[in-house]
């Protein structure tokens, strides 16, 4: 039996425990967790890695892996005990009444079907007895409602040709094909600039104003809890902290643990000076980096129409970038502005089409492989996602240890183990994790381990590209507390891509604002943020403020 609206709140969670059954019994990951949603509401979810709030998610989604169960309680659905309803109706539900957001837009769409092809098959699934001329003309209809430019157009188009925000967009008109009554957002503008965050959660709020939907965000990012939530509820290991209508949980929480969270969320300063300002100050050391007119064009590729006839893309427009030795430098942009690219090329990870790199005076031809230019090795790249970027396969030990084997003077079996054991001690991480694989580390202890990696391979350059996005706010302190630890230990120098100003404020002593591969601005982030002229700036700026500006 499908539920009907009464008087009853629109989703209900009472008592719910969630427990998983692994080798040695049942442990508990969710315990007595109630909390309701009312229709026309947004509700945060807010908590570190590990509190239970995605687990709660796929509950109410009917989307448990294998080996969770549910031990207590109940969720209910327009005053419909969930659990009662038989299972085809259950998957009925899903996708017409309740629709997911996932944080990943890229693992959420095929990378061989065009978005409107999955947005059609999506609307069919759906309403089976729906034309495809009129599942086609739905489907613009969507896309023109998420705010994609030229809707009909990009009906062909494939994810890859897309920004992250036109991707995440996507994902949202799929969620709405079925005209849900609630949407489950897990995580949904973490991997997004301030920018295009800004804009999604606005969309995100205009459809629960213009729509009536409901929406229950879960996130770790107390920024997008201000800027969206009616109201807050904070979790930790599996249990609910405490919980209220948003303004006044921020104005005056409750508990220990909701101000210590609160705490820990970086503050952009306008007119206050940093550290990181004080050092780079002081800083008068020679030149370690020097890039010089650096520029690179990507080629339009893919079967889409009409995509595929454009000419090749300029990412990157004559890019003058210096750094000392010991510098942390942070470089900002919005998303396809170029940064990661840069990255990539300091790194030896992708080529340019021309300028000039040079280390410590030593010059690198940008247009050739790192392989026959001597630059492999002398950078080292710390990822986004710590998750894809170690190797399933391979313990932390074995991870840890081939980098060692792999450096110039290539230490021996008990040498590299005894160097792992000691970069581990070095990362605040137990001996014992060298036998753990990936899988068994939070986000920040992976985190951690990719630094360790980039670390023991002895690099004169450390290129960091959104280390701590992914992360919530207090292991986010923990690592950037790390990273500039290490910089200033090692005697390294660290370019610091990221779209958090606040962040690159707390970090580096001087930042380069990217725009569609041109540098709109330079200099000191205090400096910058408090008194730039520069309108693109200006709207970054605008973008990322909100209560935890300063």
């Amino acid at each position: 039996m499908i539920p009907s609206f009464h008087d009853h709140p629109l989703l209900s969670v009472e008592r719910l425990s969630l427990s998983h059954r692994g080798g040695r019994g049942l442990s508990a990951v969710v315990h007595d967790v109630s909390f309701d949603l009312d229709r026309g509401e947004i509700l945060g979810i807010i908590g570190e890695s590990g509190a239970g709030k995605s687990t709660i998610g796929n509950a109410i989604l009917g989307l448990l892996p294998s080996g969770f169960e549910q031990v207590a309680g109940t969720i209910r659905f327009a005053g419909e005990a969930m659990e009662t309803i038989d299972p085809n109706d259950r998957v009925w539900l899903r996708g017409r009444r309740i629709a997911s957001i996932f944080q990943d837009h890229t693992a959420s769409l095929d990378p061989l079907m065009s978005i409107g092809r999955q947005l059609t098959e999506t609307i069919r699934a759906l309403d089976p007895a729906l034309s495809r001329k009129a599942a086609k003309a739905r489907a613009i209809e969507l896309l023109a409602l998420v705010e994609i430019s030229e809707a009909e157009g990009r009906f062909d188009a494939y994810p890859h040709q897309l920004s992250g925000g036109q991707r995440q967009r996507v994902v949202i008109a799929i969620a709405l094909a079925g005209s849900p009554d609630i949407i489950v957002a897990d995580e949904p503008t973490s991997a997004l600039d301030a920018t295009v965050q800004k804009q999604v959660l606005r969309l995100l709020r205009s459809l629960v104003v213009e729509r009536g939907l409901s929406v229950l965000l879960v996130t770790h990012d107390m920024g997008v809890v201000a800027e969206v939530t009616d109201r807050v509820v904070v979790m930790r290991h599996g249990q609910v902290v405490e919980q209220g209508f948003t303004p006044a949980l921020l104005d005056g929480p409750q508990q220990e643990y909701t101000r210590r969270l609160l705490a820990a969320v970086p503050r952009l300063r306008i007119g206050k000076t940093s550290a990181a300002f004080e050092t780079d100050l002081r800083s008068d050391a020679a030149p370690v980096l020097t890039a010089r007119n650096i520029s690179k064009s990507f080629a339009a590729s893919g079967i889409g129409v009409p995509f595929q006839k454009r000419a090749p893309k300029r990412v990157l427009d004559g890019i003058d970038i210096e750094m000392g030795r010991g510098a942390i430098t942070g470089i900002v942009g919005e998303s396809g502005s170029g940064k990661s690219t840069i990255g990539r090329i300091v790194a030896g990870l992708e080529r340019g089409d021309g300028g000039m790199l040079a280390i410590d005076g030593r010059p690198f031809d940008v247009t050739v492989s790192a392989h026959r230019n001597g630059l492999l090795g002398r950078v080292q790249m710390i990822f986004q996602d710590p998750a894809t970027s170690l190797n399933p396969r391979l313990t932390i030990g074995a991870t840890l240890e081939e980098v060692c084997r792999s450096r110039a003077d290539k230490p021996a079996g008990k040498i590299a183990s005894g160097m792992a054991c000691d970069m581990l001690e070095r990362l605040g991480l137990p001996a014992g994790f060298v036998n753990r694989y990936p899988h068994q580390l939070s986000g920040g202890q992976k985190q951690r381990v990719c630094i360790g990696r980039a670390l023991l391979a002895a690099p004169d350059i450390i290129v960091a590209d959104e280390p701590t996005s992914a992360l919530d706010v207090s292991v986010q302190a923990e690592i950037v507390a790390l990273l500039r630890e290490c910089v200033e230990q090692d005697g390294l120098s660290m370019i610091f891509i990221s779209h958090d100003l606040a962040v690159v404020q707390e970090l580096c002593g001087t930042v380069y604002i990217i725009k569609d591969g041109v540098i709109e601005d330079f200099g000191p982030p205090d400096l910058i943020f408090a008194h730039t002229q520069n309108p693109y700036t200006r709207s970054l700026i605008a973008a990322r403020a909100s209560r935890f500006t300063l």
